[in-house]
């Protein structure tokens, strides 16, 4: 028998001080939504892949299929709800970044200037 890998991400039991400089919580977010747009590309590709099988002619095959069906319908539906969401997200953290960004600008000219 195979061994199975493990997909859960692994965090290292000591966070070195290195790390928590470097983190970069938009970069993090930005990381996130771009596996939400994979997870929703696949749910999308799948549902579309089950809309095009045949629905088998056995009663029990058939609600196997359909409960398949809506399955895979309401996780590309959840992914794509949550992608929308990480849409709204980013765009709210472009725009908290370009507030900082201007009060910093404005701080410093206000201590220029005097």
């Amino acid at each position: 028998m195979s061994n199975h890998r493990s997909t859960r991400d692994r965090v290292p039991n000591k966070a070195h001080a290195d790390n928590l400089d470097s983190f970069r919580p938009s970069d993090a977010i930005e990381s996130l939504h771009a596996a939400l747009l994979r997870v929703e590309t696949i749910a999308q590709v799948a549902s579309d892949a089950v809309d095009r099988l045949r629905c088998p002619s056995a009663p029990a095959a058939r609600r196997a299929f359909a409960r398949m069906q809506i399955l895979v319908g309401k996780t590309a539906d959840e992914a794509s709800t949550a992608l929308a969401e990480g849409d709204k997200l980013i765009a709210e953290l472009s725009r908290h970044m370009q507030d900082r960004t201007d009060l910093q600008v404005e701080r410093m000219r206000h201590e220029r200037d005097g």
